[in-house]
């Protein structure tokens, strides 16, 4: 059956030039992708410390000492052998209102300027944001949120971004957690719809939506396929969940694992001439 929110490239710039050409990720969200880095207080992200904080990161979301799927990206599915230097601005607990302050001060205070000790370009970083778990949690009407969501992705365009990466939900009312399913699902076609917009105001950019929930749902359709036992399915503490809400390391491998799959695939821009 088809997915009813599959990964979609909604354009391509010419500042895509493929996956294995990126040199840095800058990511903002929530838990799911907070790795405990403070950009006024951590050091910045090297070959040795691709994270800029100790590896797999400081968090309280996975089990102790293992990676979410930043880092399993990185070490993982990283398609060249140049390690990529990642500024992970997501914060557990963030809504859209935070992913801005994620963007507009601490972005804007850190690498906006492109300072010489993060000489990003707009051809080898990649924008990945993953935000709205929570703002699923406070209500069901999320067209003004994600309104505002791209109204913030408009400054890292100011800045020079080009190569733009958003994640849907994953369906939690699957979870332990059990939330609202018609929540979450308003989310996604909520980003479906603002992503398109976005993508036709800025003609030169590479817009893609990574589909969690589409991951999410093969795995939890088939857990004995992908290494977990039945009854962990919606079980807090087992082998898919950490806790009520977020899953172990090792659903964040497949998250990883899939969401470079998806980069990989898609090739460097070309342009097309007239006849």
């Amino acid at each position: 059956m088809a997915s009813e929110f599959p990964s979609t490239v909604f354009s391509v710039g010419p500042s895509w030039t493929g996956f294995a050409s990126l040199k840095f990720l800058v990511i903002f969200g929530a838990s799911y992708a907070d790795v405990g880095y403070e950009y006024s207080a951590s050091p910045v992200p090297t070959h040795d410390e691709p994270l800029g904080v100790e590896f797999p990161g400081a968090t309280m979301y996975v089990e102790d000492g293992e990676p979410n799927w930043v880092g399993h990206l990185i070490t993982n599915y990283a398609p060249s052998d140049h390690p990529l230097l990642v500024y992970d601005y997501a914060k557990g607990g963030s809504r859209v209102y935070n992913v801005k302050n994620q963007i507009e001060v601490m972005f804007q205070q850190h690498i906006a300027q492109k300072p010489h000790w993060a000489p990003w370009t707009s051809a080898d970083t990649l924008f990945i944001t993953w935000v709205g778990i929570n703002d699923c949690a406070w209500g069901a009407e999320h067209g003004d949120n994600l309104e505002k969501l791209f109204d913030a992705q408009e400054t890292l365009c100011n800045h020079g971004a080009r190569n733009f990466l958003f994640v849907n939900v994953p369906p939690i009312d699957r979870s332990p957690v059990r939330g609202h399913a018609p929540s979450y699902i308003a989310w996604n076609v909520e980003l479906k719809k603002a992503a398109p917009l976005f993508a036709e105001r800025h003609p030169d950019a590479t817009v893609m939506v990574y589909s969690a929930w589409d991951t999410f749902n093969v795995l939890l359709d088939d857990p004995e396929a992908h290494g977990f036992p039945p009854q962990d399915v919606r079980r807090r503490e087992g082998s898919i969940w950490f806790d009520h809400l977020h899953p172990t390391s090792k659903v964040h491998d497949f998250i990883a694992r899939d969401m470079s799959a998806f980069l990989s695939a898609q090739p460097a821009y070309t342009e097309v001439k007239s006849e």
